[in-house]
């Protein structure tokens, strides 16, 4: 059924946000854009949250898919409440953001960044000493200085809500009603408003995911903090002299790992479930002070005992930090909700991490990976932009998109391996500009260029930078100790 919005919010004012504002827009087709995020500031994940607290408030109902739900409504709206823990409390809405200290981007500029929007060329001082002028990589700040940019350039600052939440979003009457919720005055403000459509571009790492461990939750009780995700990995400060093992074979991982290198108590412990990310391999993982353990299998609550799969074990830790990714959650789309809950670490219910199967008015930007981080994102928010414009191609029909799903289950699974695009990123990447088509006559929209093969070099050449790195750390690490040079 062709889609023709007129008014359309936006969830989340982060990197996916801000480009499908900037579509949406551009396009000229609708009457009203709005944007809702509940943090105070532009920059979604990217805003640095220090002050916040860095724990969870029950590790229980977490695994048990029950941590982030949503809050009840107040009966009539509008409104204002008091504020309270359970609607303002940010362990329990999970609104603290990822980021560390020394958090860095990890991706090519020139294929981080939107097309039409490039990166500033502004290296920190600790990249400067590690990679040299000629680095890749920008600093957190750097990033959200992007992002609001986009909003500013664009002028697009006028359509932000800020500090506000989107409690519920639900289709009463052919009708988005969501009930919205913003903090002020140290009061909450309740109220509705109506749209057309709905983009959700809230991202996924909010939500920590562990895996299911014997004696996890018990540990975690008769421990309090011993038990951490990379989430809430700040800097390396209370790591120093501690013994501390890191669970997870990708990034959040291993830079988990070499950010608490030089100062936790060697060696740093690395349990992994069978190999690491193709992408780095076990380079970040080869290193004097880097004992690398099969998966944890048990913990012992009563003995603090760590177990793992090839039967060794570890006792006297004092950290165990997760660094095993995040899990989809959308608390006020109770529907989407329902479906994640019964699905393992994946958006169901969605056509290519795009369309809403059911209801084409339901969309989402950002909540894939593999995309060379943002750039796909582009590619998605003009689609959808098109698609909500009633100019886009059509989708195919619902048969042949549940088909879709089906398919990428079966040979995919859940998890990361579901929600990558990699390795079939220039597929993706047309297939998303063949339903965006050109910009309609006269107007402003944004074009979309052909996938650039060159793109994947400038992927690889990136990994190979990192590579470089971890290898020279390994390196530094070995003439310290007078250890003979190997060949890599």
């Amino acid at each position: 059924m062709p889609v023709k919005a007129r008014h359309v919010a936006i969830i989340g004012a982060g990197p996916a946000g801000a480009i499908a504002t900037d579509a949406l827009v551009k396009e000229q087709a609708f009457e009203t854009v709005r944007v809702f995020d509940r943090r105070a500031g532009i920059g979604g994940t990217w805003v640095y949250t220090p002050h916040l607290p860095t724990a969870i408030p029950s590790l229980g109902d977490l695994v048990s898919g029950k941590g982030d739900v949503a809050i009840p409504i107040p009966p009539q709206l509008p409104t204002v409440t008091p504020i309270s823990e359970e609607v303002n409390g940010h362990q329990r809405r999970f609104s603290d953001t990822a980021l560390y200290e020394n958090l860095h981007s990890n991706i090519t500029p020139a294929i981080m960044s939107y097309t039409q929007e490039p990166f500033p060329d502004k290296l920190s001082p600790r990249i400067l000493a590690e990679y040299g002028p000629g680095a890749l990589f920008r600093h957190h700040t750097v990033i959200r200085e992007w992002i609001e940019g986009i909003f500013a350039r664009g002028g697009n600052e006028k359509l932000l809500e800020l500090n506000t939440t989107v409690e519920r979003a639900e289709k009463v009457g052919g009708e988005w009603v969501l009930t919205l919720r913003k903090e002020m005055l140290g009061r909450n403000y309740w109220w509705t408003e109506t749209f057309d459509a709905l983009v959700v571009a809230t991202g996924h790492y909010n939500v920590p995911w562990f895996p299911s461990i014997l004696g996890l939750v018990e540990y975690d009780q008769k421990f309090p903090g011993r038990i951490q995700h990379s989430k809430h990995f700040r800097n390396s400060k209370k790591f120093k002299g501690k013994q501390v093992v890191v669970v997870g074979g990708s990034i959040s991982a291993h830079e988990v790992i070499h950010e608490i290198l030089d100062v936790a108590q060697t060696p740093v412990y690395a349990a992994l479930r069978g190999e690491p990310s193709p992408v780095f391999g076990w380079e970040p993982f080869q290193h004097l002070d880097i004992a690398i353990q099969k998966e944890i299998t048990r913990l012992d609550p009563e003995t603090g005992r760590v177990f793992f799969k090839d039967g060794s074990t570890l006792d006297d830790v004092d950290y165990i930090i997760f660094g095993t990714g995040y899990t989809f959650s959308v608390p006020y789309l109770s529907h989407v909700q329902d479906r994640i809950r019964n699905a393992y670490r994946r958006l169901p219910g969605v056509y290519q991490h795009t369309w809403d199967i059911e209801d084409p008015t339901l969309t989402f930007v950002g909540m894939l990976g593999g995309g060379f981080t943002f750039r796909v994102f582009e590619w998605q928010a003009v689609a959808v932009a098109r698609h909500l414009a009633g100019r886009a191609n059509p989708l195919p029909p619902i048969p042949e998109q549940l088909e879709w799903e089906r398919r990428r289950v079966a040979e995919r699974g859940g998890g990361k391996d579901y929600y990558s695009i990699a390795p079939d990123y220039g597929t993706y990447f047309e297939f998303l500009r063949g339903i965006a088509g050109e910009p309609a006559p006269g107007t402003t929209g944004r074009v979309l260029p052909v996938f650039d093969e060159d793109w994947l070099e400038l992927w690889t050449g990136m990994v190979a930078h990192k590579i470089e790195y971890f290898q020279h750390k390994r390196k530094r690490a070995e003439e310290a100790r007078g250890i003979a040079k190997t060949k890599l």
